[in-house]
């Protein structure tokens, strides 16, 4: 740990600050990724939503037409 110390102490203050943000990204994360649990996340996956062929089936129908569409030449 001394030695962290040491090479802590002679950065100069823009490295410093750049090393201390750093620290708080790094904690924040950590605190954001412990918070969840295994069962939240998997409540978040089940709602994610589900197309069916049919829903797609718009998509498609509106992807053939564009390929028809004619451009004006100037």
């Amino acid at each position: 740990m001394s030695d962290i110390v040491i090479k802590y102490n002679k950065l100069n203050n823009i490295a410093k600050q750049e090393l201390n943000d750093f620290l708080d990204f790094l904690l924040c994360r950590q605190k954001k990724g412990s918070s969840k649990s295994l069962s939240t996340y998997k409540n978040n996956i089940l709602n994610v939503s589900v197309w069916s062929d049919a829903d797609c089936k718009v998509f498609e129908e509106n992807q053939k037409l564009f390929g028809q569409w004619k451009v004006q030449e100037w």
